[in-house]
Parts: structure tokens; sequence; C-alpha cells
């Protein structure tokens, strides 16, 4: 049986550069990886297609490419399956978030040399405020400027143009999906005259040379507005009720892992709590530049990801809203219902798709040279990457089997000091307070839910007593030896 998360293992490893610097001064780049290299139907109208032999030769730019980031907890391995159905002439890529790696490797890029830079800039200046949740925290805002949602933004272009792309459809889920709808917003109000025109090199305002956003696919709209800003109150309470600032909590704390997804930076964690989406009002402006969309949500995957949100970014756009009820009704449908919104607007950019194509087309040694890199169904089993299935992630499974008595309490005081009312979405709200946490990154009620370990197996749920506290001494000593306090960090 195929294994999804080996399907770039043998890839070059390929990285984007985007519009920033690290503290060397050294630019920061994105990893990213083809999932199809196109045909000559989609070569850039600056490019003659050659058929010389050994056999023909990819143009170097494309008029028009797809582009697909990913979920939080997720990496560049879990979209393919959303492309999985494109015609083998369309030209497709995707990419690894900023920060959202716990190491920096051929998938991910860690978020060290991002906040090098971070904690010197004017928030205000970089960013759109709306882009921020409310409870201001210096280190928080640092991190939403630079990892968030908005920074993101602009990253689906960043790619598009490594890849060779003249213009792009950005691909969005859950993060990314938010991340898009800010590309495709800051694109509009240009367009429309709402903002100033990037400046060039020399200083003039002119119309920046990044591929263009010629569409949006979004699936998973995750929470937003009033709902999201209660969530990162109710989550900063606690941090701070623990321990005394974000700053801190992002010190002592190294990850968030969530089982059958994966793990993050803590510091991205919080980056993605402290972003917001635009409001529905301002999505509008997107529909009224003329970039159409799709909208995608799934009943399997709340309530992180709310289908009625996306319900109202679909009206907020004008766009078609798909819903389905399992993932596997979202791998029967919507892979295809994406090949077509794709085939419309290649049409529309005068892009002849034949029909009957090859998948893929090999040079005289036997590599692909045009077309989809690897089987169909290889891109289609990457629907079962970051999909809540506990087989994915064995290393968190054995984590939580890892789970000793007294793990998941929490420090006395602290739900005293927190408002007592329940979290309107996510994990349990006291989860990064405790020593299992501490250890794993891993909320332990996450552990339950996925039938890794039995509720009668931890029966001290967020129990906060005293006594409780003073039992799991023998666990907190461990954790102070397995936990990376970042006692260097430079940012």
């Amino acid at each position: 049986q195929y294994d999804p998360s080996s399907l770039f293992a043998r890839a070059p490893g390929r990285r984007a550069p985007v519009d920033e610097v690290d503290g060397s001064g050294a630019p920061l780049t994105l990893p990213w990886q083809p999932v199809s290299l196109g045909g000559p139907a989609a070569a850039s109208r600056d490019v003659r297609w050659s058929a010389g032999a050994p056999g023909p030769a990819i143009a170097s730019r494309k008029a028009l490419g797809v582009v697909a980031g990913h979920g939080l907890h997720c990496d560049l391995r879990s979209t393919p399956w959303l492309l999985s159905e494109l015609h083998p002439d369309v030209p497709s890529a995707v990419f690894g978030s900023r920060g959202g790696g716990v190491v920096d490797d051929g998938l991910h890029s860690s978020p060290a040399r991002w906040m090098e830079t971070a904690m010197g800039e004017d928030a205000a200046a970089s960013r759109d405020a709306e882009s921020r949740l409310g409870g201001e925290d210096p280190l928080a805002d640092a991190l939403s400027d630079r990892l968030g949602f908005q920074a993101q933004g602009g990253d689906f272009a960043n790619v598009a143009s490594s890849a060779g792309f003249d213009a792009a459809i950005a691909v969005g889920e859950s993060m990314s999906t938010a991340a898009a709808l800010w590309g495709a917003l800051e694109q509009a109000e240009r367009d429309l005259g709402l903002l100033p025109m990037a400046p060039s090199a020399s200083g003039q305002n002119t119309e920046s040379p990044k591929p263009r956003i010629k569409g949006l696919v979004l699936t998973l709209v995750p929470s937003m507005g009033s709902e999201r800003e209660e969530y990162w109150n109710e989550m900063m309470r606690v941090l701070r009720a623990t321990y005394g600032s974000v700053d801190n909590a992002t010190t002592s704390l190294s990850k968030d892992c969530s089982i059958g997804y994966g793990c993050i930076p803590f510091a991205k964690f919080v980056a993605a709590k402290h972003s917001n989406l635009p409001t529905p009002t301002r999505l509008a402006r997107i529909a009224q530049a003329g970039i159409p969309a799709v909208v995608f949500g799934n009943h399997a995957d709340e309530p992180a990801h709310p289908v009625e949100n996306g319900r109202v970014v679909a009206q907020a756009l004008g766009a078609t809203f798909h819903e389905a009820s399992t993932h596997e009704e979202a791998l029967a449908k919507w892979p295809g219902v994406i090949a077509d919104f794709v085939n419309g607007i290649a049409r529309d950019e005068g892009i002849v798709l034949a029909p009957g194509a090859s998948d893929s087309t090999t040079g005289a040694t036997g590599e692909i040279v045009a077309g989809v890199v690897a089987p169909r169904d290889w891109l289609r089993a990457t629907r079962q990457l970051c999909s809540g299935d506990p087989t994915t992630t064995p290393e968190l499974v054995d984590e939580c089997e890892s789970y000793r008595s007294g793990e998941s309490a929490v420090p006395p005081g602290v739900e005293a000091a927190v408002e007592a009312r329940e979290a309107s979405l996510g994990k349990d709200k006291y989860a990064a307070t405790t020593p299992f946490y501490r250890r794993t990154g891993l909320d332990v009620s996450d552990c339950v839910t996925s039938g890794v370990v039995t509720r009668s197996e931890v029966s001290d749920l967020t129990s906060g007593s005293p006594d409780q506290w003073a039992a799991t001494s023998e666990a907190i000593e461990d954790v102070e030896r397995v936990v990376d306090l970042q006692a260097e960090r430079t940012w």
C-alpha cells in the first residue's frame, strides 16, 4: 500500500524566496514542490515551447499555474489530492508555510530566522490591524505580523514566481484559505484604487511584477470574526495566568501537536490564533475586482472549520459553495469541481486544454519532463494525511500512550484566575498549562477523543487541586529536562 507521506521523498529540495530577510540579510525562503510540470498549452506567451530531441523542453515560464497551501498542523504533502484531477497541461505546485516547522528541512521552515528581525518592526505599519485580534501582546503581535494569516497572503505569488507562473490560481485549506483571502484582497484593493501601487526599486509607484491571482479555491474556512477573537482572548487569559505572558509561554513551550495531523512550533500556533480573516464587507471587494472563487466546507472538519463560515465567505465573494459530510465525499467530489473551475479560468486566459492528453511525458533517461509528477492515485492518497487519522501520526500515538497519571493536572489557582466559561471551539482551554502538554505538545483529551487512551486512564482531566499538582512533581522534573526552554532565543 502506498505511503502518501513519501510523495516528495526523492524530489530535490526547492525553495521560493520571499520579499523578506533574516537578521544576517539573507533571503527568507519557503519549501515547495511541483505536482504537475504542465505542458505546452499553458506555456507563457513570451516563451515558445520547444519540441527538440530528445524530448519536449519545459517552457521556463507558464501563463497560468495553480499554487496550493496547507492547514496549520499540516505540511505541503497534505494537499496534492485537491489537484489530483487537473489537466496535465496545467502546472501546479504546493508549498510549506512560513515558520510552520519544528525543524528546517525540505518540507518545513522553522520560526527562528523569520523572527530575527520581527521585534524591531512597527507592527501597525507592516500589517493591516484588522488581521490581528485584540488582547495586545508585543510578541504575539510580532508573531502574527511575520507568521500569521495576512503575512502569508503574498506567499502564493512568491511561490508562483519561483515555479515560473505568470499568474496563479490560489488553492487554500484552513490557514492557507485565510492567507489566500488576504493576498487576493490586497490585489483587489490595489486594483480598485483603495491602496497605492507597490513601489518599485526606484521608489515610483508601479504595478508589482509579482504573478497575479486569477482565481481562488477555498477549502475549510476557519473560525473568524468575534468567534475567533473570543477564543484568542480566552487563550491569552490562560497563558497569562499560567506563564505571566505570551512571551514566557512561547519560551517555555516548544510545540503544539494534534494527533492525526502533526506538530507545529508553539510560536506558529500563537501567530495563527492571533490572526483573523477580513470582514465580509472587505471580502466583497475581491468579487468587485473580478477575481472568481469557489468555496468548500466539510461537516467532518467542524467545529474548527464551521461550514456556515464557508457559506458566509462564499456569499461575500459571490462564489459557488460546495459542502461534504465526510472526508470520503470530499475526495470523491472536490478535485473534479476544482478541475472544472481551473479549466474555466484557463479558457478565459486563452489557454486551450486538449482532451485526452497524456498524464506525464518522460525524457530520454526516463525522467518526467511534462505533466503530473506522480500517479494520480498517489496524489489522491494524500487525502489520508492531516485528516485526524491517528495511524498517520504514529509518533503522536506513542506520545499519547506515554501518558502518566497526574500529567493532565492544571496548576493550582489558574482556573480561578480565568473566567469560568467554556471555550467556544478548539482544545480544552487549560491544555497548554499541563505537564503532559509541556512534555509532548498534546492535549490529553485529544488522545482520549482519538481512542488512543481511555477516559478511565485519565481520571484527572483539568483537575487543579494542590494535592493533584504535587503528585505530578516527578513528571514536571522530566518535563524540565525534555522541553527546550530556548534560553538562547534571540527574538
